[in-house]
């Protein structure tokens, strides 16, 4: 379970800049778009709402400025 202030994954715009809750390692990534092309083509969303990506499980995401 994330920080309720999380988004769930199924909103998030990969050409956006965000942060990211990887559910493996418990850490918060920061997101440029510079990875969009490749998220959108290998990304994977799971039936519990989370995304698999490369290593990552992503459970949640947040805008940059917390707005």
């Amino acid at each position: 379970m994330t920080h309720s202030s999380l988004r769930p994954m199924d909103a998030f715009d990969p050409t956006e800049p965000a942060i990211l809750h990887d559910r493996i390692s418990g850490r918060i990534i920061t997101w440029t778009a510079d990875q969009a092309d490749d998220y959108r083509l290998a990304s994977r969303l799971r039936g519990d709402g989370t995304v698999a990506w490369r290593t990552y499980v992503f459970d949640g995401w947040g805008d940059v400025l917390g707005g």
